[in-house]
């Protein structure tokens, strides 16, 4: 089956749709914890609202860290639409949003001031979900889901 062909097997439309929901709640979840970043850098976030201080840990966290973090945050937006287009370009920037936020988990867990925001309650339930959703990814990509032209030589696109 090629990319933009019919819809294919039920299993292809159901893992599709799983895939989408999965890719979707990665990216609101990410989305809500750069608009909390946002917020509290801002003094828009209710002082107190947490049992840990929101303005120091958001301080505390260096350029680079924050550049991973959105870098990551907005290729997951950019997934969603690679997704819904069928686009094959998907993989390569799932996995780098995927390794992004990755890298921006290590450098939190080196942070002293992240004990108590997060750990294995915050960081495994996450971890499941951008695996499962890397699996589903992969099956529609071996089930040609996704349009792999943009990988061929442009005389080859007809």
């Amino acid at each position: 089956m090629d990319g933009k062909s019919g819809s294919g097997s039920a299993y292809v439309r159901w893992l599709s749709r799983v895939s989408l929901l999965l890719l979707s709640l990665h990216t609101v979840y990410v989305i809500g914890w750069a608009v909390v970043d946002i917020a509290v850098r801002t003094g828009m976030w209710p002082v107190g609202s947490w049992d840990w201080d929101a303005a120091a840990f958001f301080a505390s966290l260096s350029f680079w860290q924050e550049a991973t973090f959105f870098s990551s945050t907005a290729l997951a937006m950019v997934s969603i639409w690679l997704h819904l287009k069928r686009s094959a370009l998907i993989i390569p920037v799932f996995l780098v949003s995927y390794f992004l936020y990755r890298l921006d988990s290590f450098f939190l867990t080196l942070n002293d001031l992240f004990n108590g925001v997060g750990g294995f309650e915050t960081f495994a339930p996450m971890l499941v979900l951008q695996l499962a959703l890397l699996l589903a990814l992969m099956l529609l990509w071996g089930e040609g889901y996704f349009d792999r032209s943009v990988f061929r030589p442009s005389q080859d696109r007809a």
